[in-house]
């Protein structure tokens, strides 16, 4: 390491705080340190570095005079720590156990800890990450790494040129090579066992292959996803439509595997099949209730599938570790998503890493020494549209979840689902201006989500999650819940009460298809079908009507006695999500899915007839099937939206 820089007080030279370094290179250079070194004393220790608004997250500057006060005031607080200093670099999260006091000076780590939240393991063992290092000091956002298999070479996708694409370097220097293009975003890329080739998708346009040493892509299976590479390089592991398929390198002999018990339905996101060590098995990950599921284990010769976890929570692509006695996995098990190591055979989880952000695509050396994976931070904000305006503003901001707000009848209040404390998905109510929340739901354990209101404004109702899958009702002044019906909504899909709350209708899924759309008497229990079938149904305010989405994505509205149904709009490439009613009964307004994943086109459309209005794009959405938002009864449309900083990639090493 390098002379330090002279710590002038700040203020002695007007002219110098005002002086401006305008890149990472600049500041590296005036504080005599690697950019690795400066990227690391901004995220732990607050270094004044800016960034420019509306551009890339490469566009940064600092001021030399700001710059020497933060050294002034580092050099007294830090005192002579400087190898300390050297041993903290690559911490970023806090390790379990007495070993984190073992590493460094007793100053560092009260620093240190004081910055971190970091729930123990509920094995009680330490965690097994030894250290960290950050890989990503270069521009763009990263995902997806892939060690090539000697460990000297990394492979991933980044959109520091525009579109995702696949990029690799070497992870001790060097800089990074772009090597596919192309319009399509390109997810998870996978190195061949002889390390000549690499295995990726492109999100809408099948499974390919490209040599590392340049060439043209070449497409291994027209229709496939998140495929990954048999230790063998014989086979490839993908996904379809919901469904698990095993393959030939070559893309021939496609075969499907049995993905899951019939106890299962389908869910929204992906699987991410993942081989394990000796070929045998492939790791997936498979929702139960939407976003919400376990880790499976399917043996690739089609026989049983095996549960590994039964957390019911999120989760993502998982890893092995190389002795196939361990998958290495992201889950929400202690509140934000970290990585956790789950033993195949059974016993409890250890926790790999903690802190702040969610840590994601983990992936093992082959030695089983280096542990890379993503992080990324996210902020969560509830914000208000005004349809007649055009204004907008932001009622609250949240470092966790917010989803789903349904405005009261009155529109005076609010209920939406986040996460409470303990990082369980909860129901609370506020005021319309974003002040007074309280929680309504807090049982632990117990995972409620997707509240709407009766009425009168005096009840809540909302599926439970875990631990049971029910659909259920409680008075917002207090109380316990009720059960109203057995449904899950992966079945009975998005059940809509009735304003009198004598009735409901829900559709009816089956494998993730619409079958038809049925009414429940709630006193009663009796169900019977109705002459259609619509996805995202609503009562109008006065209960007459309901309004839908068919199977062709058009706007439906529907007489609610007779059954009979209108058209509004033609049928689109796109689905729709969201539908509500305008204040006076006269328009639906809806969010149509766009070409950009996470932002939906707001939109209305008159009930009984008139031109489909355009209102502008709401967004960005955590991810794409997340959309919603709801209508005050003076048209304004409230939705939470989730911010993304850029995905980094880290490197660990394991004991």
């Amino acid at each position: 390491m390098g002379t330090a820089p002279s710590h002038r007080p700040a203020g002695t030279d007007a002219s110098r705080s005002t002086e401006r370094l305008d890149s990472w290179k600049e500041i590296a250079a005036y504080l005599n340190r690697s950019v690795r070194t400066v990227h690391r004393w901004e995220k732990e220790e607050g270094l004044p570095v800016r960034r420019q608004l509306h551009r890339d997250l490469g566009s940064v500057f600092a001021f030399k005079g700001e710059l020497d006060a933060w050294s002034s005031a580092r050099s007294v607080h830090a005192g002579g720590r400087e190898a300390a200093d050297i041993a903290a670099s690559t911490k970023r999260y806090r390790m379990i156990g007495a070993a984190l006091v073992m590493s460094v000076v007793l100053v560092v780590a009260v620093a240190y800890l004081a910055t971190r939240r970091s729930p123990p393991s509920t094995s009680g063992q330490p965690a097994r990450v030894a250290g960290l290092e950050l890989i990503s000091t270069f521009a763009g956002s990263h995902r997806w790494p892939s060690l090539s298999p000697d460990g000297r070479m990394i492979a991933f996708v980044s959109d520091a040129g525009g579109m995702p694409q696949v990029w690799i370097k070497e992870i001790s220097s060097g800089d990074p090579v772009q090597i596919t293009f192309g319009d399509l975003p390109a997810v998870r890329p996978r190195w061949s066992p002889q390390g000549n080739h690499i295995i990726f998708s492109r999100r809408g346009g099948g499974i390919w292959s490209v040599p590392i040493l340049g060439g043209e892509p070449r497409q291994v299976v027209r229709d496939g996803l998140n495929a990954d590479v048999s230790p063998d390089g014989q086979r490839l592991a993908f996904e379809r439509a919901g469904r698990l398929f095993i393959a030939g390198i070559d893309g021939l002999g496609v075969s499907e595997l049995p993905l899951e018990p019939r106890r299962l339905v389908e869910h929204f996101g992906d699987s991410w099949p993942t081989f394990s060590p000796d070929g045998r098995s492939i790791a997936v990950f498979l929702g139960e209730q939407g976003r919400y599921g376990d880790y499976w284990i399917v043996p690739s010769d089609g026989s049983e599938p095996r549960r590994v976890t039964a957390d019911l929570q999120e989760g993502g692509a998982p890893a092995w570790t190389p002795d196939g006695m361990a998958l290495i996995v992201a889950s929400a098990r202690s509140g934000s998503v970290n990585l956790w190591r789950v033993p195949v055979t059974g016993g409890p989880p250890e926790a790999l890493t903690t802190g702040t952000g969610e840590d994601v695509d983990p992936v093992v050396s082959r030695d089983g020494r280096t542990l890379l994976f993503a992080n990324v931070k996210r902020t969560w904000a509830l914000v208000v549209h005004d349809v007649h305006r055009g204004t907008r503003r932001t009622l609250l901001e949240n470092r966790t979840p917010l989803a789903y707000p349904r405005y009261s009848p009155d529109g005076r209040r609010m209920a939406l689902m986040g996460r409470n404390s303990r990082g369980e998905m909860h129901l609370f109510v506020m005021n319309a201006d974003g002040s007074g929340s309280t929680a309504v739901t807090a049982g632990a354990r117990e995972l409620n989500i997707m509240p709407q209101w009766s009425g009168d404004g005096e009840t809540l109702f909302f599926y439970q999650v875990r631990p049971t899958p029910t659909f259920r009702s409680l008075a917002v002044a207090g109380g316990g819940s009720r059960e109203v019906a057995p449904w899950s909504f992966g079945r009975q899909y998005q059940a809509a009460v009735h304003p009198d709350g004598r009735t409901a209708v829900y559709s009816s899924l089956q494998n993730g298809g619409l079958q038809q759309s049925r009414r429940r008497d709630l006193e009663t229990g009796s169900e019977s079908a109705f002459p259609f079938a619509l996805y995202e149904q609503r009562f109008s305010r006065d209960g007459q009507r309901i309004a839908g989405e068919s199977r062709h994505h058009e706007v439906v509205v529907c007489e609610s006695d007779s059954g009979r149904c209108r058209t509004l709009t033609p049928r689109s490439d796109h689905g729709l999500t969201a539908l509500a009613w305008s204040a006076d009964g006269t328009r639906l307004f809806f969010l149509r899915h766009t070409d950009a994943r996470v932002w939906g086109e707001l939109t209305s459309v008159g009930v009984d007839g008139g031109a489909v209005t355009v209102h502008g794009l709401l967004g960005p959405f955590e991810r794409d099937y997340q959309m919603s938002m709801d209508a005050s009864p003076r048209d304004e449309i409230a939705f939470a939206i989730c911010r993304e900083g850029s995905h980094e990639l880290w490197a660990a090493r394991l004991r």
